[in-house]
């Protein structure tokens, strides 16, 4: 909101200036202003007037942006007493002022967006870095944009190659481009930020092989949710059935879900 009240008003005073600038060109160009000089005492020992060579001032105004602008003005002068080209340098002044105040205050702007909009995108990619796998709400939460807001840079940031995105489910989940060239690290990764399949694997690490109902009774998560959240992990063959007698069958990490976990830091809750 105060950046667009403050575009508005360089804008609104570029235009007032060049307004009056305009209307100035105008009445000069008309005559109006001259009037003493015409009304001037023709019965002088002034006989004859000649019109002077016409003189012709340009003035080139550069800006910021490096539009120039370039403004060519025919002024007469009579020998009687010339005209009072005070009027000409104040039109010339305000016009200069108005494109330089116009040029200047966007260039401000301008600058002041790309630093905000820069701030922005540092601070996405510190939060992707220091929560590799972290999902897209997760991280509109963290960073309080808009959602809007927080895709387009992020859109803008896959495009440059600085971040990688997975979905997993319905779920879209962010890293750093140099994260892991491997899908199924990446998988693992976005799979330990979910609580509850973060809680199973760190039991599974910790105690090699155990069933659903320990993990049930340790995390006191009911079995049915445990064995949904289990099957997903056979499946993504992060973790594998043990073959022993009796009716429920223990679960155990698979060697590089394992290695995985060591090597990359993951850390599992």
């Amino acid at each position: 909101m105060n950046r667009q009240f403050t575009k508005r008003i360089f804008i609104g005073i570029s235009l007032v200036l060049l307004t009056w600038s305009i209307i100035g060109v105008a009445l000069a160009s008309s005559g109006i202003g001259q009037t003493e000089f015409v009304a001037l005492d023709l019965s002088s020992s002034i006989d004859t007037q000649e019109r002077n060579s016409l003189d012709f001032y340009s003035f080139m105004i550069s800006t910021a942006t490096s539009v120039n602008v370039s403004l060519d003005l025919v002024l007469t002068s009579w020998n009687s007493g010339g005209t009072n080209i005070a009027w000409s340098d104040a039109i010339f002044t305000a016009i200069e002022t108005g494109f330089m105040a116009l040029a200047l205050g966007t260039v401000s702007i301008e600058r002041r967006e790309d630093r905000r909009l820069q701030k922005l995108r540092d601070r996405i990619l510190f939060e992707v870095s220091d929560n590799p796998g972290i999902h897209l709400r997760e991280l509109h939460r963290i960073i309080g944009c808009a959602m809007g807001a927080l895709q387009y840079h992020l859109k803008f940031l896959e495009q440059e190659g600085q971040v990688v995105s997975l979905r997993y489910g319905n779920v879209r989940h962010i890293f750093l481009n140099d994260y892991s060239s491997d899908e199924n690290v990446m998988r693992l990764t976005a799979i330990a930020r979910n609580p509850t399949m973060g809680q199973i694997l760190s039991e599974c690490a910790k105690n090699g092989q155990t069933t659903q109902a320990e993990i049930s009774r340790t995390l006191d998560v009911d079995k049915s949710l445990i064995s949904y959240y289990i099957s997903g992990l056979l499946k993504a063959d992060i973790l594998r059935t043990v073959k022993v007698f009796g009716r429920e069958k223990p679960v155990i990490l698979t060697e590089w879900a394992r290695t995985v976990i060591d090597v990359q830091g993951i850390l599992v809750q």
